[in-house]
């Protein structure tokens, strides 16, 4: 319940925040590359057997993005999103390696002022991979969604700096199981909404 509420929190704060004095963006056909390096900040999962915490450490992560013109201020955008995060469970003595990855397709709808400076909220769909180091444990796949709120610095008429805070919010159905091996799962779920939040900035070519 405190994932789920924490996560409508930051959607709301996210939509409050952005600008409603901006003016419309020109209309001008492209495509776009942006690359991305930032920290990526998890909640814990809690194991619905023992009661004990499965701590994801906060990591580093990385992020691909391909944008396009869609409408008058408006672009489509895939992304591609990786972090390497630590795995511990109090109580199993487990410490090990996983990685979660997001693979989302959505938009983004742009508010451009005069200036160089402009702001973006953006939507996306898609799903959540979470692959252990240790290629004894299953990999596990889950439907997840993206809220996101960003800022552009255009440099010149390709290339621009950007700053993009996500959250990220994973279903994890009722009596569910990640991370199993030979019929023995390390984490047993009741089912809730896994919440994590990246801060991530990078640079964008424009074609």
């Amino acid at each position: 319940m405190f994932q789920t509420k924490h996560f409508l929190t930051v959607v709301t704060l996210s939509a409050i925040t952005l600008p409603t004095f901006a003016t419309p963006a020109p209309i001008d056909d492209f495509i776009a590359l942006s690359a991305y390096l930032g920290g990526r900040y998890s909640e814990d999962l809690k194991d619905s057997d023992t009661g004990e915490k499965a701590d994801i450490g906060n990591n580093f992560s990385q992020a691909l993005a391909l944008s396009w013109y869609y409408d008058r201020n408006k672009e489509g955008e895939l992304l591609y999103s990786n972090s390497k995060q630590d795995l511990s469970i109090s109580g199993k003595d487990i410490n090990t390696d996983i990685y979660i990855s997001y693979l989302h397709f959505g938009g983004r709808i742009n508010f451009v002022n005069e200036g160089p400076l402009s702001t973006s909220f953006g939507l996306g769909i898609g799903a959540t991979f979470f692959i252990p180091d240790d290629s004894q444990y299953d990999n596990d796949v889950a439907l997840s969604g993206n809220i996101t709120g960003g800022v552009r610095y255009a440099l010149n008429q390709h290339w621009a700096i950007k700053a993009d805070l996500r959250v990220y919010g994973t279903v994890l159905n009722n009596n569910s199981s990640l991370f199993c091996s030979n019929n023995t799962c390390l984490i047993e779920l009741d089912g809730d909404i896994y919440v994590q939040t990246e801060l991530m900035a990078g640079i964008e070519y424009k074609f």
